[in-house]
């Protein structure tokens, strides 16, 4: 029956899709991040990632609360987190990277899963989407909810018991109550978002405070009655749940006694923006995010929707956790769990609120106890942190009609190349199957290094013209060998390989025989070549297929004319050569592993330790292939980016764009790659992080077999 029901849901996703689409692209709630919710961008992020879904502004208390008890445990695991609401998409919960979750149409969550290829999913509090499970599913990717209560959308799915068992039945529950465990078959551990940290308060108020806390209509009425009726007269700070209803409430406000003010007014007459002036009684908080900040200096607390059967009660969990005496009303049915152990003062009507919040102003704060809930959620989650991280697939299986066309071109260039001997010097190619990002670049200038040799390239971005360069910024040589230039490695720009080659030979001194690199030539056959040089990406080998429908430029065939495959970002959990990639290996083919590592900076010319970079916030830019590594370099040596910009590979940054970051400069540290520096002028005030080489296995053989050619054996 669930199979059954399955292909209906899907049938149903795909026919919504073309709706789907349009409402996300005309909602103005919606508008502004729909190439993500379409899957049509996908946050930078290494294959292997966390995937947290913490959907509005409360689940994302949960996500801070887990992230820093998962990096304990799992050491530098990147961490992707989506929301749903617009107000939570800017909130800092600890994670690498932010994005919109794809909605759940099969277009949309095929290309995220298959651009991410998370080892996990953890759902924050539970949003249960058929195609994104089943998704999952399909790929091994196991999925937990965390802080599980049982709301209104949870119900509604228990309510068919076939459905909800074919939709639950590979998730892992970890609730924060035993009933709520008990009820969906998993474990309890407590409240993480007891546990969640807030931020340093922004405002400071000049007498005692009482917080109405994500209120509805009618409540804040009430709250405003009842502090009038208190002396002294406590100031109230109203934070309406719906942003919408921000100036529905200021009328409200301004149309009862008391002096009042904005949020985001305060300071407008030359006074302290943060400080709550002794005159106001009323301020309404009309901005998002800044809520939670506030419990900690107030007196007494309201939950808000506790007057409303239909909406059950809001979670206590910030004002319990900031040791703060709770006020609700009667209902508070919705999270059951956030209530469980709660003392608070219970008003029945919105008329005792007044008796209830006296009562809670003259209580003692708590000082709540830690329930360790994150440490417990992360040791009942192993099996997920121990998973695989997903195979590689088809980014565009709609265009597999095209493969055979692409596929005899490659056959037809490969049967024709001449394979023509430039005299003078020897030739090595260093190439990849896949379309950039594999590194080839790095470890061209490498190669170089050992054997004296210059690296030749095509020079990709530079200006047009058939001329050989040998010299010049990013626009005569192109950034990659810009990039290389300035490190002292010699380098000829061409793109006729042959004159190229030739040009290398020719600029070498006496001694051992002169040796051209080729960078990116696993596809040159008009050049012979003395060693071929095969460059893998351990996270992106290339097994998604041929182009268009995939990444590759090459047949899987193309391996059997290496001698060297260096294999890339090895050491992780994809640190191996695919088997489908394997069995074209030829006998005797030499394997190396190797990794990237941080070393230094380069700042306006000069090279610094790692120690260097100035205590600010990082705000990290990149126009390379595959950015997510830099990131995740970036956290590894302590400078996690509070901001990032990612910008297409090779971009050319134009003035626009520097002013942008430039206007970052007095707030944060910029930090930028290497080839993204050689596109910026000479002394534009970013720290760009170098890297070298670190070798797992291979780097001996490798260097003799260089030596040897070098001395022309």
């Amino acid at each position: 029956m669930y199979l059954l029901a399955l292909f209906v849901l899907q049938a149903l996703a795909w026919a919504a899709t073309p709706l789907v689409a349009l409402v996300v692209v005309t909602h103005p709630k919606l508008r502004g991040g729909a190439r993500e919710r379409l899957g049509l961008v996908v946050s930078e992020v290494e294959p292997g990632a966390v995937w947290i879904h913490a959907a509005s502004l409360g689940e994302g208390r949960v996500a801070s609360a887990l992230i820093p008890a998962i990096r304990a445990a799992l050491g530098p695991v990147a961490i992707l987190r989506t929301c749903t609401s617009v107000n939570a998409r800017p909130q800092d919960v600890g994670a690498d990277q932010s994005a919109y979750a794809p909605v759940d149409v099969p277009f949309a969550v095929n290309a995220f899963l298959d651009r991410v290829r998370p080892r996990c999913l953890v759902l924050a509090e539970a949003e249960l989407w058929p195609v994104l499970l089943e998704g999952c599913r399909d790929r091994g990717i196991p999925v937990a909810v965390v802080n599980a209560r049982l709301g209104s959308g949870l119900r509604r799915w228990k309510a068919v018991p076939w459905l909800w068992e074919g939709l639950t039945r590979d998730l892992s529950w970890v609730a924060p109550d035993l009933p709520t465990a008990r009820e969906l078959g998993g474990i309890a551990v407590g409240d993480l978002k007891l546990e969640a940290t807030f931020g340093k308060p922004a405002l400071r108020f000049t007498r005692p405070v009482v917080i109405g806390g994500s209120t509805h209509p009618g409540e804040e009425r009430a709250l405003m009655a009842a502090v009038s009726e208190i002396a002294p007269r406590p100031q109230l700070v109203l934070a309406p749940r719906d942003p919408a209803r921000f100036e529905d409430v200021w009328k409200l406000v301004q149309a009862m006694s008391g002096a009042a003010e904005r949020r985001t007014r305060l300071g407008d007459d030359d006074e302290d923006p943060d400080v709550v002036r002794p005159e106001i009684d009323v301020l309404l908080l009309d901005t998002i995010g800044e809520l939670g900040t506030l419990y900690a200096g107030a007196a007494a607390a309201f939950v808000g929707g506790t007057f409303r059967e239909a909406v059950g009660g809001h979670s206590p969990a910030e004002a319990v956790a900031a040791g703060c005496p709770v006020v609700h009303g009667p209902f508070t049915g919705a999270n059951p769990g956030a209530w469980e152990g709660v003392a608070g003062f219970v008003a029945r009507t919105p008329a005792a609120v007044t008796s209830a919040l006296q009562a809670a102003l003259q209580a003692p704060r708590r000082v709540p106890k830690s329930a360790r809930a994150a440490e417990a959620t992360v040791r009942a989650l192993e099996v997920a942190w121990d998973a695989e991280t997903p195979k590689e697939r088809a980014l565009r299986p709609w265009l597999w009609p095209l493969v055979p066309a692409w596929a005899a071109a490659a056959a037809v260039r490969d049967a024709l190349g001449a394979r023509r001997r430039v005299p003078g010097g020897h030739v090595i190619s260093v190439g990849s199957l896949t379309a950039g990002g594999a590194g080839k670049t790095p470890v061209a200038a490498w190669v170089a290094g050992v054997v004296s040799g210059t690296v030749v390239s095509r020079g990709y971005g530079r200006d047009p013209g058939s001329d050989v360069r040998t010299s010049g910024e990013a626009g005569e040589l192109g950034d990659e060998l810009t990039m290389l230039a300035r490190r002292g490695v010699p380098v000829v720009s061409s793109p006729d390989r042959v004159r190229g080659v030739v040009e290398a030979f020719s600029r070498s001194g006496s001694g051992s025989r002169p040796v051209a690199v080729l960078d990116d030539a696993l596809q040159v056959r008009s050049i012979a070549k003395d060693l071929e040089i095969v460059v893998v990406d351990a996270r992106f080998p290339g097994e998604d297929g041929l182009i268009p429908v995939g990444s590759r430029r090459l047949p899987l065939r193309a391996l059997r004319r290496a001698d060297v495959i260096w294999l890339n970002h090895a050491g992780s959990d994809q640190g191996q050569l695919p088997p489908s990639m394997r069995a074209f290996v030829a006998p005797g083919t030499l394997m190396v592993r190797a990794r990237y590592r941080p070393v230094g900076w380069l700042h306006e010319g000069r090279r610094y330790p790692l120690d260097a970079l100035p205590a600010l916030p990082v705000a990290a830019f990149a126009g390379i292939a595959r950015p997510g590594g830099v990131f995740r370099h970036l956290r590894d040596v302590g400078h996690p980016p509070a901001r990032t910009f990612v910008y297409p590979d090779h971009h050319r940054y134009t003035p626009e764009d520097l002013a942008v970051l430039e206007g970052l400069g007095d707030s944060h540290v910029l930090v930028t790659t290497e080839k993204d520096a050689a596109r910026l002028p000479f002394d534009w005030p970013a720290w760009a992080l170098v890297l070298d080489w670190e070798f797992l296995s291979g780097e001996e053989e490798l260097r003799d077999r260089l030596a040897a050619l070098a001395r022309g054996r």
